[in-house]
């Protein structure tokens, strides 16, 4: 009995998780094209804020108005979606984030795929807005995947203010 009790505490203590980029494709380092966000009402605000915010303060032009996703753009503009979504585990932590840039014609120009859940450890109740801020930098060729990943080996993002409190898509 004292076995199972130790393997189920074993199992809840290195959880299932990590950082891990399972796609990455990324931005040009000489992108210049204006940015038109996706309008999809089933993402929140706060990380529509905290990605659009990123993109201003580092230089990019984002169009002050968004667009469905298969909206006609000029050629000098791009489609950008994202998503986020929240899971909860003994707290609520961002489980996914996917963001694809699409141009006029419909070709993809850059995606990359985050699952905070890819190995053990505790690593998933990072600080969702410093965790989206360090994928923005990667994405964009800002820093390395390996400058990112130790970022948040070091916890850098680790506390645990900014997630939602709702479970699942949110």
């Amino acid at each position: 009995m004292r076995m199972i009790i130790l393997g189920l505490v074993l199992i809840a203590v290195t959880g299932c998780s990590s950082n891990g980029l399972t796609t990455l494709k990324q931005i040009d380092s000489n992108f210049e094209k204006e940015i038109v966000m996706t309008n999809d009402p089933e993402q929140t605000a706060q990380v529509r804020s905290i990605v659009t915010n990123w993109m201003v303060n580092n230089g990019y032009n984002v169009s002050k108005e968004t667009a469905s996703p298969n909206a006609e753009l000029d050629d000098d503009q791009v489609m950008f979606e994202f998503n986020a979504n929240w899971w909860w585990d003994m707290a609520t932590y961002m489980r996914f984030v996917n963001l694809d840039v699409t141009d006029n014609k419909g070709n993809k120009v850059a995606e990359l795929d985050f699952d905070s859940v890819r190995y053990g450890g505790f690593d998933k109740f990072g600080n969702a807005e410093e965790r989206l801020n360090l994928i923005m930098e990667v994405f964009f060729q800002k820093i390395s995947v390996q400058d990112a990943e130790r970022q948040l080996e070091n916890g850098k993002d680790k506390s645990l203010k900014s997630a939602p409190t709702c479970a699942y898509d949110c």
